[in-house]
């Protein structure tokens, strides 16, 4: 909290300024983490800290840069639409479709966009009928005569990080593509142009270099700690890490002299932000409630702490013992949680697995195997004994096998399995341990 307060010692003591400052406080990658936990701020610290802001300042635009779903029971048992209610609850402004509000098929993304009393943003996204799966592309927020304009993106690789099913024939166009067509007329029409981005920090800082009219970017999806904004000629991005772990701000003070400013920027920790508000608190309960008896049971204790990349060969293993496979597989990108020494409960596998995945198998050639693991950020610890002749069985997750599908085609044989992953892993941990 002592950033906080220093921040509003400050704003206090130059009240002069504020007709020509503007506060942005940006959220990206947040996954359902909606309860204060560990180093999770939860969503009513964060919303406290806003509604201080708000109370002592006329121009706070609070922003979110997509990926508000997923990752948590509450988020996966109800398909991400309690976390809209809460958002509607802190006090959102703008929020962005990022490739997770897919998760369920883009069908139900017409549902978040009813809860929301925010506009949702994606110029990028587009459905089988070639019009905006998204609100609108972009947003002009106005106080008094100050005009912020707001474009919405995320990443064109969307196709290879959802699942198939329930999102066909989607078009999902390069940002740089549309945001040379967006920025000119945009760029004459507002004071402040933001681009919301769920592309990750490194193609942000690209765009950045090529559309200079662009004032700030502020990024998702990478789960970037940024502390502080870097520049990129005179374009400014920033990140705000995940899970509500960190939480930015930024602050804009504008000369009087069109496209002229002062930009300063920092990330505030969970622990340096107020302490609950208290509605948020109530509604958070609410949901947690309905879940609570399912997810918060122990099944099993450990002395080690796991990383994802420790619990990749962990789960493989499980899933290949239990159809008998030659091998498992499962992307470390589908890895949503770490394990810490102690004891593991039901919720902790769920924020591991959120995405409810069933289990498959698929009966390949070695050599496509190897084309498969090589989609993996790393060396996937298998690949060096892989022979590409030979034909393995392996069990993996339906996401997996339905981009496998799509790429092999019959040179693949899929059999379902008809289990949760989750089922499979909960089931294992509680009778065996790790």
């Amino acid at each position: 909290m002592r950033k906080f307060l220093i921040y509003l010692a400050l704003m206090i003591l130059s009240g002069s300024s504020l007709a020509t400052e503007l506060l942005i406080i940006h959220s990206n990658d947040f996954h359902g983490h909606i309860s204060e936990a560990d180093t999770y701020a939860g969503a009513a610290r964060i919303a406290a800290y806003v509604r201080e802001l708000r109370r002592n300042h006329p121009r706070v635009l609070f922003v979110d840069a997509g990926d508000a779903i997923t990752g948590t029971p509450v988020s996966s048992l109800f398909e991400g639409e309690p976390i809209f209610h809460i958002m509607n609850a802190m006090g959102y402004d703008v929020g962005l479709l990022g490739n997770h509000e897919f998760d369920h098929g883009a069908a139900k993304i017409a549902t978040f966009k009813d809860i929301a009393k925010f506009p949702l943003l994606g110029a990028t996204a587009l459905d089988a009928d070639n019009q905006f799966i998204s609100d609108k592309p972009f947003t002009i927020i106005e106080y008094d005569d100050l005009k912020i304009g707001i474009i919405g993106i995320l990443t064109d690789s969307t196709p290879l990080l959802i699942t198939p099913h329930g999102n066909q024939n989607l078009t999902f166009r390069a940002p740089a593509d549309v945001l040379e067509e967006l920025i000119p007329d945009l760029r004459a029409r507002v004071d402040f142009l933001i681009v919301l981005s769920h592309t990750g920090f490194e193609e942000d800082i690209a765009l950045a270099k090529q559309f200079q009219d662009i004032d700030l970017i502020i990024g998702g999806h990478s789960h970037t700690f940024n502390q502080h904004p870097v520049k990129s000629g005179r374009t400014w991005i920033v990140q705000a890490d995940h899970y509500g772990q960190h939480l930015g701000f930024v602050k804009v003070n504008f000369t009087g002299t069109k496209g002229q400013y002062r930009l300063i920027g920092d990330l505030l920790a969970a622990d340096e932000l107020p302490q609950a508000d208290l509605k948020v608190l109530a509604l958070v309960e609410s949901y947690e409630e309905k879940v609570r008896d399912k997810v918060d049971l122990p099944i099993w204790e450990t002395d080690k702490d796991l990383s994802k990349e420790e619990i990749q060969p962990i789960l493989e293993r499980i899933l290949a013992e239990h159809v008998n496979a030659d091998l498992g597989f499962y992307n470390i990108g589908g890895i949503r949680d770490s394990i810490d020494a102690g004891v593991i409960t039901i919720r902790k596998i769920w924020n591991i697995e959120p995405f409810s995945n069933t289990l498959v198998t698929i009966t390949l050639s070695g050599a496509d195997y190897l084309v498969l693991l090589a989609q993996e950020p790393k060396l996937h610890h298998s690949a060096a004994d892989i022979n590409p002749n030979k034909r393995y069985t392996i069990a993996t997750s339906s996401f997996i096998a339905a981009h496998a599908k799509q790429a092999f085609g019959s040179a693949i044989k899929v059999q379902e399995r008809d289990l949760l992953i989750r089922d499979v892993l909960i089931d294992y941990i509680s009778k065996n341990g790790l």
